[in-house]
């Protein structure tokens, strides 16, 4: 193609600049475009030309000026707003780039695009409802589109509609029966419902269609956990990383999983943390500016939490007392949330809050960019490798204190400085490895008083004539091993069954029918363990301890929350206690409250506490009527001592940093 002479018409250039622009040569269209804008600055066609060519080379500061400047030569151009939406979402400008999509969509509403990438946006930040209505109206004008429908079930799980959900994966499959993804989805949807064998199925559809779907081998590695299959779900999530070696999410999966593998050691565990954070780390580039903290080591604190788990959920209950009791005196609380579907516990948690920083979608770099300038002096990492959370945040050095708490084991971040703990949990002579130094707290845990909860009645064994035995936790935590033992339970113990119970999940045929064979594979009569699967109010489950004598807690990870509601109701707790954090919670909970009798270092002396305490009626009436007034008195519910004694850690830490920073 001959090139345009310098002195030909606009026309000319912009007709050569679009021959090398359909050609893909930027480098021959961009000399002519900006000659045309050089005499003509208002001409529409050279200005977005120039946005396109600059947003293609990734060079979104350059971009974003040139679509603005589109979108006011052409206020009326539904096009002109839209792309101008999607360069400002893809340089993080959310709000601005919603704005966009909005004008375009008002402009042209029977276009789909602006409805779809609007939904998207809104799906990233949070705003499952928005999102939902706009994949709607892209349905309305297109009902075709397999993606739309699969993003529609997507937020419509996220928003608890799980059956409208299902509806919309099943569409989507419709459209596509061999669309990989969609099966996915649906399988998703059935795992929010409880129906984990169905969702078994539809991520190993999805895997069948697409071997190498790392999605689908993770999800199905969840879900075989969740049946109880600890040891398939560890190769599908291994198996998912073979897929997908960057994705953090799987990985992070991956460590929680193993928590659950009876067996291991310390070491082998301490080594599979540090060779994940090793991984994760080696792209993150740390800030490197030097932080602008007042190095006053006797000031007021600033303090961040950061936690997808600010919500109805076992940690944000757990810190709901601390933020309560905290001293506005003392410490400004700033908190990060990452929290997709706010609930009424949410809602009080921001009430305790100075300072509330909605993070969902943002990208861990920009969140440690917000905490750097927030000027947090302490930022404490909540559950760092569960739900959504974000560890890696503190791997870009976000503040010059940097705490782990309520995770399961070591971070293996070189820049998570300390792990909270107490003296029971990890004792000094400790095994456990971490890369965080241990701060050992006067106790480690603190709840609420079970507000919701039913009285507790008399134990069931005065009517029955027999003990009944039960475990609420997650069947994950069933292993084989701690089936044997219990197994050894009931046989020590005449007539006694089991009750098993967590959510709904025992409804499914697979789960219990494994649960009964290793049951009868150890000797107990199928009768003699016993499955509740309704899906319950809190007050609700609180009262199915009304039927419980005596709980057992699973190994080598051991139930906290579930420790805590059976002995708010009145039911001891019988734990082994291992060598590890999560293996010795609920000894921690029991030693607080005067049970450490309870908390046994070997499977026989399991057994014996259990036929013991099987045996003393009447210390079991004692601890029916006594068991919740000497929790409530207990530490485990003394938020004020707790907050002081957190705050004392966070001084603690802050002055240290503060001297060697003087250095």
């Amino acid at each position: 193609m001959k090139a345009a002479q310098p002195n030909a018409s606009h026309n000319d250039l912009l007709q050569a600049a679009g021959e090398f622009f359909q050609a893909g040569d930027f480098d021959q269209a961009a000399p002519l475009l900006e000659a045309v804008l050089r005499n003509d600055p208002e001409n529409f066609d050279a200005t977005t030309g120039m946005a396109i060519i600059h947003a293609t080379r990734g060079n979104l500061d350059l971009a974003i000026p040139f679509f603005e400047k589109a979108a006011i030569l052409r206020p009326a151009d539904a096009e002109a707003h839209f792309n101008l939406g999607r360069a400002l979402a893809d340089s993080g400008r959310l709000d601005d780039a919603a704005a966009a999509y909005r004008r375009s969509r008002d402009i042209n509403p029977r276009e789909e695009g602006p409805h779809v990438n609007l939904g998207n946006l809104l799906k990233d930040i949070g705003d499952m409802a928005g999102a939902a209505e706009c994949y709607r109206r892209a349905l309305e004008i297109n009902p075709n589109q397999v993606l739309t429908h699969s993003n529609l079930g997507n937020v419509l799980e996220k928003q608890g509609l799980y059956e409208d959900a299902v509806a919309a994966h099943t569409q989507a499959l419709a459209l596509d029966p061999n669309n990989a993804q969609a099966h996915s989805n649906l399988g998703t949807a059935f795992l929010e419902q409880g129906r984990l064998e169905d969702a078994a199925a539809a991520y190993r559809r999805a895997i069948t269609i697409d071997p190498q779907f790392a999605v689908a081998h993770y999800n199905l590695g969840n879900t075989d956990k969740y049946l109880g299959r600890v040891e398939d779900g560890v190769a599908s999530l291994r198996r998912s990383l073979e897929c997908d070696p960057a994705d953090t999410k799987t990985e992070r999966s991956l460590l929680s999983a193993l928590l659950n593998v009876p067996g291991l050691s310390p070491e082998d565990l301490f080594a599979e943390h540090l060779a994940i954070a090793s991984r994760q780390t080696q792209a993150i580039h740390r800030i490197d500016a030097p932080f602008a903290n007042d190095k006053n080591p006797d000031r007021r604190l600033r303090i961040g939490y950061l936690t997808s788990d600010f919500r109805d959920h076992p940690v944000g209950r757990n810190v709901f007392p601390l933020l309560s009791a905290h001293d506005p005196e003392k410490v400004e609380v700033v908190c990060y949330a990452d929290v997709l579907n706010p609930d009424a516990m949410t809602e009080r948690l921001r009430a305790t809050a100075g300072h509330w920083r909605e993070i969902a979608g943002m990208s861990d770099a920009r969140v440690a960019a917000m905490i750097r300038a927030d000027e947090i002096d302490v930022l404490v990492v909540l559950a760092g490798r569960f739900d959504r959370n974000r560890p890696l945040v503190a791997a870009y050095r976000a503040a010059p204190v940097q705490v782990s708490f309520h995770d399961g084991a070591t971070s293996g971040l070189a820049e998570m400085d300390y792990w909270l703990t107490d003296g029971y949990l990890n004792p000094a002579d400790t095994t456990e490895q971490f890369t965080e130094d241990l701060y050992r707290l006067p106790v480690f845990y603190q709840y609420p008083p079970s507000e919701a909860a039913p009285p507790p009645g008399p134990p069931p064994a005065t009517q029955a004539g027999c003990i009944t035995f039960a475990s609420f936790n997650n069947p994950a935590k069933v292993n084989a091993q701690v089936i044997a033992l219990w197994a050894e339970v009931l046989k020590s113990v005449p007539g006694s069954t089991l009750l098993l119970k967590y959510k709904n999940w025992y409804a499914q045929p697979s789960l219990q029918g494994t649960v009964t064979e290793r049951f009868k594979a150890c000797g107990i009569a199928p009768g003699r363990v016993r499955f509740e699967a309704a899906s319950d109010t809190f007050t609700q489950h609180m009262g199915r301890y009304g039927a419980v004598d005596i709980a057992l807690d699973p190994f080598p990870f051991n139930g906290a929350t579930t420790t805590f509601q059976a002995l708010s109701m009145g039911v001891p707790v019988i734990t082994l206690k291992g060598t590890t954090f999560i293996s010795r919670m609920a000894g921690s909970l029991l030693h607080q409250v005067g049970l450490g009798d309870l908390a046994v270092d070997t499977p026989g002396a399991y057994v014996t506490c259990a036929k013991n305490l099987a045996a003393d009626l009447e210390r079991l009436k004692t601890l029916r009527m006594e068991l919740r007034q000497r929790l409530e008195a207990s530490p485990l519910c003394g938020a004020p001592a707790y907050a002081r004694s957190i705050e004392a850690a966070y001084r603690e830490m802050w002055r240290k940093w503060c001297c060697e920073a003087g250095r």
